[in-house]
């Protein structure tokens, strides 16, 4: 399965590669993964897995304790799938809306008193008065997460965790569905003469590791890029998870050209939305079913409850920015927002919609508990701000504010008593200010122009084979001129452009403009709205842009062309040196140049 024809990729792909510090020669083989077993091991496995081999000889009922977004349910149907034959195994995940996150005191006093031992997926690493409570009753405890571990080890009998301290495994930035699979992988290099299905049960769970990957915004690491890119070429060849096909259907997936954009923005959002309103066991179903029937049930249901999120979504995303353009500019860092009414289950989302529309950090929190007296929310942070531990050091100079914090540097979730939203909202400010020297840099980098000769579909597959592309391992981006030919508003108010491309010839320091239309290249773009726009209408025809932009490979009805994707539209500098009288004419008539030969001043005419 590891068979790869070598490709010579175009220099613009190396170059690519090259500044992201890849090899380009590299093929991202399934058979150079990190072992979990070498001298680098995870910290935790081998114990780990006797504890599972005994668990098997002794037939002890095991339980799975999960979370409820998509790097949780794919772990959970993952060790469901490879322990399933070993004992009796069922799974459990808390209830985001009256549990929270992790195995709480109140999930623990939920498992029944026939299970011998708890394996958590994606989470454990700060369950201490949970496993507690566990080892109280004699229960055996295995932690597998990824998240950051706090000051004191919880009371598990072993942590699986590359982040906790002593652990040698280099790739701290496996997702938990990742630490998941590599315990079964571990447990095959094992007892592999006692597993049957050894190959067939590491391979068939590839593709939620992928899923999961994407999805959990981890760094795509070169081991992450690898489980990534076999699990998608896993799909590509038609040998995809039963669930994960019919949820693909619903989001319209082309099976055969799926990648690493499906996993993020279609797939990973309908799983997600089962455990911000309902309950992610209808996704972990999904993903463990071979009936094709429940399977078009599930998929159905989780079709539907996607669009009652987007629906919650775009109501708080409206008065969250309603509260922030009302309270003006108080001169905090950081944003913080809260209503009574709002979803605990899509904080998380709308802190992601403020952090990029207002390019500073968000806090989005709601009121919970049984009197409505708690603030849980959430957090999205930029780059370079390390929120989890932000809020460490909040807690340590305010140690009775917060209830409980976790996550990760870009992402956390906490809760305090809402009397004392003000006391949280200074005291965040106060550490960005102190860990944040002036304003949170907004960089747009980018990686240069391209000629017309690399503006091709054939460009376009070729970076799009040239990844996974993703969190910590960008998608390449591009800027250029264009001029624009025609545009119009879509369903949703997005914008349909044809631009021309403008490639001005250097004539020592001036610039000849009759070259822009000399040199034309005539290519279809799309820009989808993000608030972030210099105008409330396209670009008119004639008007000269300056965009960021990726390639695209536009596939409709069997036809594959190339489009841009326009990240972000301005209005482009003028040349440097006027042209000739001759050339205005002649530019006039093609381009829609005025008769000062200079473009009107806004997107919208007049």
């Amino acid at each position: 399965m590891n068979a790869t024809v070598k490709k010579t990729r175009p220099d613009l792909v190396r170059r690519l590669l090259l500044a992201r510090g890849a090899d380009p020669e590299d093929t991202l083989r399934l058979d150079t993964l990190f072992s979990p077993l070498g001298k680098q091991q995870m910290l935790g496995m081998r114990e780990a897995i006797q504890w599972i081999a005994y668990a098997a000889q002794a037939r002890w009922p095991v339980l799975i304790v999960g979370d409820y977004d998509v790097d949780g349910a794919a772990a959970t149907a993952i060790l469901r799938k490879g322990l399933g034959p070993l004992f009796p195994l069922r799974s459990l995940v808390p209830n985001r809306l009256t549990e929270g996150y992790g195995l709480s005191e109140s999930v623990a006093d939920r498992i029944g008193s026939d299970i011998r031992m708890v394996i958590t997926v994606d989470n454990g690493i700060a369950a201490h008065a949970g496993i507690a409570r566990l080892k109280a009753r004699g229960i055996t405890v295995i932690v597998t997460d990824h998240h950051l571990p706090g000051a004191t080890r919880p009371p598990a009998d072993v942590i699986v965790d590359p982040n906790q301290p002593g652990c040698p495994f280099p790739f701290k930035s496996t997702c938990g569905a990742g630490v998941a699979w590599y315990l079964l992988w571990g447990l095959h290099q094992t007892y592999g003469e006692q597993w049957v299905s050894k190959e067939k049960v590491l391979y068939d769970t590839l593709d939620l590791v992928a899923l999961a990957t994407v999805a959990d915004l981890v760094p795509l690491e070169r081991n992450n890029r690898i489980l990534v890119a076999n699990g998608l070429k896993k799909i590509r060849a038609g040998q995809v998870n039963p669930g994960l096909s019919g949820l693909m259907m619903h989001a319209g997936v082309d099976l055969e050209h799926i990648t690493e954009q499906d996993f993020g923005f279609r797939l990973g959002p309908r799983l997600n939305a089962a455990g911000r309103l309902a309950d992610i066991q209808t996704g972990i179903n999904l993903l463990l079913s071979q009936d094709a029937e429940n399977i078009a049930h599930w998929s159905s249901m989780l079709e539907g409850i996607n669009a009652q999120r987007k629906e919650i979504q775009s109501q708080m995303e409206r008065q969250a920015q309603e509260i922030v353009d009302q309270t003006g500019d108080q001169g905090d860092p950081v944003i913080c927002v809260g209503s009574d009414a709002w979803h605990s289950g899509v904080v998380g989302i709308v802190a992601s919609k403020l952090k990029e529309l207002y390019q500073r950090p968000a806090f989005v929190l709601t009121a919970t508990g049984d009197v409505g007296q708690t603030a849980q929310g959430s957090g999205r942070s930029m780059p370079n701000w390390h929120l989890r531990d932000a809020l460490a050091r909040v807690e340590s100079q305010h140690p009775d504010l917060m209830h409980k914090y976790g996550g990760h540097a870009m992402a956390a979730g906490l809760s305090f008593p809402k009397n004392r939203y003000e006391e949280f909202r200074r005291a965040i400010n106060q550490v960005a200010m102190e860990q944040v020297k002036g304003q949170f840099a907004v960089n747009l980098w980018d990686d240069g122009a391209l000629s017309g000769d690399e503006l091709t579909v054939e460009m376009a597959k070729a970076i799009e084979e040239a990844g996974p592309w993703g969190q910590g391992f960008p998608a390449p981006v591009f800027v250029n001129d264009f001029v624009v030919e025609s545009s119009k508003t879509l369903r949703g108010g997005h914008w349909k452009l044809v631009v021309n491309l403008v490639e001005p010839e250097a004539v020592g320091l001036a610039v000849r403009v009759q070259a822009c239309r000399l040199q034309a290249c005539r290519l279809q773009a799309i820009h989808f709205l993000d608030g972030k726009e210099v105008a409330s209408s396209p670009p008119p025809p004639g008007f000269r842009i300056r965009t960021r932009y990726h390639l695209q490979v536009n596939r409709w009805r069997g036809e594959e062309n190339l489009q841009l994707h326009m990240e972000q539209i301005w209005p482009a500098p003028q040349p440097v040196a006027m042209p000739s009288a001759e050339s205005v004419s002649r530019s006039d008539e093609q381009s829609g140049l005025d008769q000062q030969g200079s473009f009107p001043p806004a997107f919208s005419p007049g």
